[in-house]
C-alpha cells in the first residue's frame, strides 16, 4: 500500500493498481449483472429522445441513446462501458484534486478508499444511471476553481468561467442535485473574505449564465408539461402529511446504515470525525474550508430531509461525500508509523470484504449460487430478479407467435418498474405502456393506436399465484372488455425456474 517512503514512481504503481482493480471489478459486474431496475427504465426511455424527461435530465439519456445507436446494441456490458470510462477519469480527476491541495500521498490514499466504496465503484462507477456523469461533472468544475486559492490566481479569466459553467451544466443536466454542489461553491466564495469581492465582477455571472444556458431545455421541457419532473422530485423528499417521530427516525436510521454500505464504515466513521473535527478546530485551511463547503449541504439537506420523510434513499447525499475523500486522503497521509500500520490493515480488510461480496454477488445474481442448497424455489428473501435481465420473456412470447417481426406488438404492465424491465427486454419488437397510477415516463409516452387487442404482462409473488392473478384480472376489466389468461412465462436464474411473469390478453371494447 502506502507508506512514508515516497516517491513518484511509489505513488504512480499504487495508482495504476488502485485504477486497474477497480476497473476490473467494474467490468466484470457489468458482465455478469443484468441491467437493474432504474437502468433498464432509462434505457427504454432513451429509445425515445426528448429534452428531458419526467425523473431526470436528459444527458444520461442521451449518452445511452447516443452508445446503443454508435453500437447498434443495447447490451448491458456495451452501454456501460461509457459509464465505467467516466469512472476512470473521475477517479484520476479526484487525485489530481487531493495532490494539489495535500500532495500525493494523500492523493493516491483518497483515490484508494474512493475505489473501494461500493457506491463509486459500482453504482456511479459503472452502472447506466445518472450518478456517475454527475460526479465527473462536478470534479471537473472543483478542479476549474481551484487556482481560487492561490493568492496569485484568484481573478481567474472569462475562459476558465465559461469552462466552469459548462461543466456545472453538465452536472446539472445529469441530476438535478448538482444545484446544491453549486450552492457549496457559492458559500465558499462568501465564507472567504478575500474571494467575496469576486462576486462584484462578471466572472461568476458568466459561469452561472453559461450553466443556465446548458440546463435550459430541461425548463423548457418542464414549462411545456406542467413542471411534472421538478414536482416530482420535490414530492419524493417530503412524502408523509404529518409528522410521525418513530417512522422518520426509522427512516432516518436506515438512511445512515445505507450510508455506511454504500461508503463502507472506515471512509463513513472518517469522514464524519474530519467534519466535526473542522467546524471544532480553531485553525482551518483554506483547502479544507473549500472542500467541506462543497461538501457539507448535500450531506446536512438529505440527512434532514429523512427526518422529514418515510422513503429517502441513501445515495442522495453521495456528491457531497465525494469532495470529503481528499479530506480523507490527508488525514491519513499524515498517519504516524503506527497508524499507518493500522490504517493499511483496515483498508486491506475493507477491500477484501468489498471483492468478496462483489465476486459472490456477481455469482449469486447469475446463478442462484449461494441459496441453490436450500432447494426450490429459492426462499423469500433471495430476491434478485429485478437486477436479472427478462430475456427469457422475449424468446418465449417469439416462439408462441405472440411477437412479430415489424410493427411492434402493444404490451401494458401495471407498473413502471416491470415496464421498465420488460420493455428493455423486448426492445424494439414490444410498443409498452404503464396501467397503473405511476406510470413516470411511460405515461408521456405518445398513446397506443386503438387496437383489438393488447397484451398485458408482469410479475407476481411465486406464492399466492391464482389468488393474486385473479385480483389482476378484476384490475383491467376496466380497461378490456375481455381478459384472456396466458401460461405463465418462466423466467430462469442459473438454468433454473427462478420466477414468472403472467401473461394475459386484453380485447378492447
Amino acid at each position: 500500500m502506502i507508506d512514508r517512503a515516497v516517491t513518484p514512481a511509489r505513488i504512480a504503481i499504487v495508482v495504476f493498481i488502485g485504477i486497474f482493480a477497480a476497473t476490473l471489478a467494474r467490468f466484470y459486474g457489468a458482465a455478469l449483472l443484468g441491467l437493474g431496475v432504474d437502468e433498464s427504465y432509462m434505457v427504454a426511455m432513451a429509445r425515445h429522445p426528448s429534452l428531458s424527461y419526467f425523473d431526470h435530465p436528459p444527458l444520461t439519456f442521451w449518452i445511452i441513446h447516443a452508445t446503443a445507436w454508435l453500437s447498434g446494441s443495447e447490451a448491458g456490458f456495451v452501454l456501460r462501458f461509457p459509464f465505467i470510462a467516466m469512472s476512470i477519469i473521475s477517479t484520476l480527476l479526484l487525485y489530481q484534486l487531493s495532490t494539489r491541495f495535500y500532495g500525493a500521498k494523500a492523493g493516491a490514499w483518497a483515490m484508494a478508499w474512493f475505489s473501494i466504496s461500493p457506491f463509486f465503484l459500482l453504482s456511479a462507477g459503472s452502472w447506466v444511471v445518472p450518478d456517475g456523469p454527475m460526479m465527473l461533472f462536478l470534479l471537473i468544475a472543483a478542479s476549474l476553481l481551484t487556482p481560487l486559492l492561490n493568492p496569485n490566481t484568484r481573478h481567474i479569466n472569462d475562459a476558465r468561467w465559461i469552462a466552469v459553467g459548462l461543466a456545472f451544466g453538465l452536472a446539472l443536466l445529469s441530476k438535478y442535485m448538482a444545484v446544491l454542489t453549486g450552492l457549496g461553491a457559492l458559500l465558499f466564495l462568501l465564507s472567504e473574505r478575500e474571494l467575496r469581492p469576486l462576486l462584484r465582477t462578471r466572472g461568476p455571472y458568466i459561469a452561472g449564465a453559461i450553466a443556465l444556458l446548458v440546463f435550459s431545455p430541461v425548463i423548457w421541457w418542464n414549462a411545456m408539461n406542467g413542471w411534472q419532473s421538478f414536482g416530482f422530485q420535490l414530492s419524493r423528499s417530503v412524502t408523509s402529511a404529518s409528522f410521525d417521530l418513530p417512522v422518520h427516525l426509522l427512516n432516518s436510521g436506515r438512511m445512515f446504515l445505507g450510508q455506511l454500505a454504500y461508503l463502507q464504515p472506515v471512509t463513513l466513521i472518517v469522514c464524519l470525525w474530519l467534519v466535526v473535527r473542522f467546524f471544532r478546530d480553531g485553525e482551518k485551511p483554506e483547502a479544507d474550508r473549500y472542500l467541506l463547503c462543497l461538501a457539507i449541504i448535500p450531506i446536512i439537506v438529505f440527512n434532514a430531509v429523512a427526518l422529514l420523510s418515510r422513503n429517502t434513499l441513501p445515495h442522495w447525499p453521495m456528491a457531497g461525500y465525494l469532495f470529503l475523500f481528499s479530506l480523507l486522503g490527508s488525514w491519513f497521509a499524515k498517519l504516524k508509523p503506527s497508524g499507518i500500520v493500522i490504517a493499511k490493515r483496515a483498508f486491506t480488510a475493507s477491500a477484501a470484504l468489498i471483492l468478496i461480496v462483489v465476486v459472490l454477488g456477481g455469482l449469486h445474481f447469475k446463478t442462484g449460487l449461494l441459496t441453490r442448497p436450500l432447494g426450490s424455489p429459492p426462499p423469500r428473501w433471495d430476491e434478485t430478479i429485478r437486477a436479472m435481465d427478462w430475456f427469457d420473456a422475449k424468446d418465449t412470447l417469439i416462439s408462441r407467435g405472440l411477437l412479430q417481426e415489424g410493427e411492434p406488438t402493444p404490451l401494458y404492465t401495471l407498473n413502471w418498474i416491470d415496464g421498465a424491465k420488460i420493455s428493455y427486454a423486448l426492445g424494439d419488437q414490444a410498443d409498452v405502456r404503464v396501467l397503473g397510477s405511476d406510470p413516470r415516463h411511460f405515461g408521456l409516452l405518445p398513446k397506443l393506436a386503438p387496437k383489438s387487442d393488447a397484451l398485458i404482462a408482469g410479475l407476481l409473488p411465486y406464492d399466492d399465484w391464482e389468488t393474486r392473478l385473479n385480483r389482476v384480472r378484476a384490475s383491467l376489466a376496466g380497461s378490456f372488455c375481455e381478459v384472456t389468461r396466458h401460461e405463465p412465462i418462466p423466467i430462469n436464474r442459473g438454468g433454473a425456474p427462478y420466477r414468472a411473469l403472467f401473461l394475459l390478453s386484453g380485447s378492447s371494447c
